[in-house]
């Protein structure tokens, strides 16, 4: 707002102004600072984002967090993630729902234990949930790199379990969550499921809503098998008939993936071919995979961070926050067949293109003192010759980028 001197300050006070921004003489602001009716009178101010980017990231998170996207080789390593809130998902319990998770593993840093299992431990014998985990908070790696990450092993070392025990673990949750909920600094629960039944279960239909009516978010895959996922559990509780959150997968350039399960249960796409990510086999084993499995996971991490960010409206309503994860993802970049899902592509609401006001750089992987950093070549050159900052070399299991569900 910009006033002339001469103003008349009787029209000014026939206004109730509470406060006034203005470019004007000092004279004239001495004297609206005088006016009973109004509370004060400042200068015009640049209000500025704050934006914390790591360099060395996979392509997903420079995907998520990038207008621009990513571009070149999927397996490389050369990508940076932005974001705003540095707590990155601090106070959110991650439970994921799957075949256990190596939780000694070095991306944890600490912050991954084990709930529930079926059997006696929680340990993961077939990679799938590690990778899954990794990729939801895993430092370097994952999404909200200051979650808690919680096993719950309901599938078997051969990938695969009965609805039953996937009903006990759920009810698990529910019980722990609840136990959560007078912590100090506990945010909220996220369920992550990359999986999926060969049709429909009202039994397990019937938990996955018992868990969001008590606050808990779900975040499930879409499935991979290029067909609707409204027919299979719990995908199909994605679109507009519940607060799940259903993920359907694309590739570097923002296509479907071949493989994706679509339609109108498919509720948002994120990065799912070629993910690097944790592996079972040791502390410091990463491995490539593919898949809507992969996807859900980034879409896990963009919840928890959503939701420490407005713990108070986000936190534990799983409705509110389906919407706003909807609003903050860019519209209209996903190519390829859609059937008849909304075009949406996931996103944590920052553009890394941006002008940085803050910048922090933050790179978990580093060279060895008096090696050189390699981040061409083949994905197993690059991690033979690179180290994390706990001083552990990253071994790569595989190259392949095997598809999983």
């Amino acid at each position: 707002m910009q006033l002339d001197d001469d103003k008349s300050f009787k029209e000014l006070k026939n206004e109730a102004y509470t406060a006034i921004i203005l470019q004007t003489s000092q004279s004239c602001v001495e004297a609206l600072n005088g006016l009973a009716e109004v509370a004060y009178v400042e200068e015009k101010t640049t209000v500025q984002s704050f934006v914390t980017q790591k360099t060395g990231a996979p392509w997903g998170l420079q995907r998520i967090s990038n207008d621009a996207g990513a571009s070149g080789d999927a397996q490389g390593q050369d990508f940076t993630y932005s974001y705003e809130d540095e707590s990155l998902g601090a106070g959110v319990d991650i439970y994921v729902v799957d075949t256990g998770v190596r939780t000694s593993h070095a991306v944890f840093t600490g912050r991954a234990t084990e709930g529930f299992s079926f059997t006696t431990t929680a340990a993961d014998g077939d990679g799938h949930g590690t990778h899954v985990a990794g990729t939801a908070a895993g430092a370097k790696f994952g999404v909200a790199q200051g979650a808690n990450v919680i096993a719950v092993k309901v599938l078997g070392d051969d990938g695969s379990g009965s609805s039953s025990d996937t009903i006990s673990g759920m009810d698990w949750v529910i019980n722990n969550h609840n136990k959560r909920k007078s912590q100090s600094g506990f945010v909220g629960s996220i369920m992550s499921m990359s999986w999926g039944l060969q049709g429909t279960a009202q039994s397990v239909d019937d938990a996955i809503q018992g868990a969001v009516d008590v606050g808990i978010h779900v975040s499930v895959a879409a499935g991979n098998d290029g067909a609707d996922a409204c027919s299979t559990t719990p995908a199909h509780l994605g679109g507009s008939n519940s607060a799940v959150v259903t993920v359907g997968s694309v590739n570097i350039q923002n296509e479907v993936s071949s493989f994706s399960n679509i339609g109108e249960c498919v509720d948002i796409y994120a990065p799912g071919e070629e993910i690097l990510s944790s592996w079972n086999t040791g502390d410091n084993v990463i491995n490539y995979l593919s898949g809507t499995s992969m996807a859900t996971p980034h879409n896990s991490g963009v919840m928890a961070y959503l939701m420490a960010q407005d713990p108070t409206n986000l936190g534990q309503n799983p409705a509110a926050l389906k919407k706003k994860l909807l609003e903050t993802a860019r519209q209209n970049d996903v190519t390829g067949s859609l059937g008849g899902s909304a075009n949406l592509l996931l996103s944590n609401g920052v553009d890394g293109n941006v002008a940085v006001t803050k910048r922090l750089v933050k790179n978990y992987v580093v060279p060895e003192k008096g090696e050189k950093r390699t981040v061409t070549g083949s994905p197993a050159s690059w991690a033979k010759n690179l180290v994390n900052n706990l001083g552990q070399r990253w071994e790569l299991h595989a190259e392949d980028a095997a598809l999983r569900f």
